[in-house]
């Protein structure tokens, strides 16, 4: 049976093969130039985002690294105004808490 679908589609690829070739030379002129032409766009536009990609890159950098200035200039303000949160933030001092805990009545 696999053998059936397999001859009926090879056939089927037989007859479309014979009618694209019993076009003139003109239409088959015409497709491969429609391909060029299509493949060319393709390539523009792969080349043209790439070259996008590549020179945002830095300006990304540059925005991330602006970002992180002013972070850190916040931190350093913050640090003035609260000398612990600076001092724990500069040292990597630990923060002590008391952890206090919930018995949950939903889990009975």
């Amino acid at each position: 049976m696999t053998s059936f679908f397999f001859s009926q589609q090879a056939n089927g690829w037989q007859q479309m093969i014979r009618r694209s070739q019993s076009g003139g030379f003109f239409s088959r002129l015409f497709a491969w130039l429609m391909l060029g032409v299509m493949m060319a766009v393709g390539l523009l536009v792969v080349v043209t985002v790439l070259l996008l990609s590549w020179l945002l890159i830095p300006v990304l950098l540059y925005k991330k690294r602006r970002a992180m200035e002013q972070m850190r200039q916040k931190m350093r303000e913050a640090g003035a105004s609260y000398p612990a949160y600076g001092r724990a933030g500069s040292q990597g001092d630990v923060i002590e808490g008391v952890v206090k805990e919930v018995e949950d009545d939903s889990a009975r």
